[in-house]
């Protein structure tokens, strides 16, 4: 009987240890998933800039990825259309006639009105290059850009796809930054058309009912105003993501 009971006494005790170790696995597994979980929704978002101009019927957007060697300047031009970007590398020391210069840093973005002249927009450092992409929001018949005279030193202008509006009464852009982190997941808002610029990383853009769409850093997307649910997700699980959102109001 003593054997017995002592045998009972150990089968209740591994019961209990085994119970125990259960419970704590389970706990833990649960604390996991809810930890990837809220992992996968990691992003933050703020904002650059508020852009406003006069209303005006875009019927294209017109983009460009420049890359300006190290001291490298524009050349004097005017903006017929008003062109919206965001410096991505290296800085730029800008100037709008009537205005005083000012430096546009890495990670800031900027506004170029339609009208006055562009007295510089030229590369701050005589060392690093500087990069940096603009969207010109056309009307009907109106160019990317003017030029006073023929540029006598080669822009390195990367097209990006054009995108083309019906006619879209237009007056104001938002432009947000937002931060993924790794595998990090972020809904767009689709109440107005949106432009997007992949800064860093590699995201991928879902869209419901269209499948997804990868983009590498130095890309540029873009979403229609309807109903439909947009998602980006970080494509690395290993490093964060920056995109540039800029909405079109």
């Amino acid at each position: 009987m003593k054997l017995y009971h002592r045998s009972s006494q150990a089968l209740a005790v591994a019961a209990v240890l085994l119970s125990t170790t259960v419970l704590s696995a389970t706990s833990q597994a649960g604390s996991s998933a809810r930890q990837e979980g809220t992992r996968k929704d990691l992003e933050s978002t703020s904002k650059l800039l508020t852009a406003k101009f006069e209303p005006r019927q875009v019927v294209k957007i017109e983009a460009g990825d420049f890359h300006f060697i190290p001291g490298q300047p524009a050349p004097i031009h005017t903006h017929i259309a008003p062109a919206v970007g965001y410096v991505s590398k290296g800085q730029i020391l800008y100037q709008v006639e009537g205005e005083k210069p000012k430096l546009l840093r890495e990670g800031e973005a900027f506004h170029e009105p339609a009208g006055p002249r562009i007295l510089r927009f030229d590369n701050a450092s005589a060392t690093e290059e500087a990069i940096f992409i603009d969207f010109n929001l056309q009307q009907e018949g109106e160019p990317f850009i003017v030029f006073e005279q023929t540029p006598t030193e080669a822009i390195d202008r990367r097209m990006l796809p054009t995108v083309y509006l019906d006619g879209r009464r237009v007056d104001q852009v938002d432009i947000f930054v937002s931060e993924l982190d790794p595998s990090g997941a972020k809904k767009l808002e689709k109440r107005e058309p949106m432009l997007g610029y992949v800064a860093e990383g590699i995201v991928k853009l879902k869209v419901k009912g269209k499948g997804t769409q990868r983009i590498v850093a130095g890309g540029s997307f873009s979403l229609p105003a309807d109903k439909s649910t947009a998602t980006l997700v970080n494509a690395s699980s290993e490093v964060s993501a920056k995109v540039i959102s800029f909405y079109l109001r």
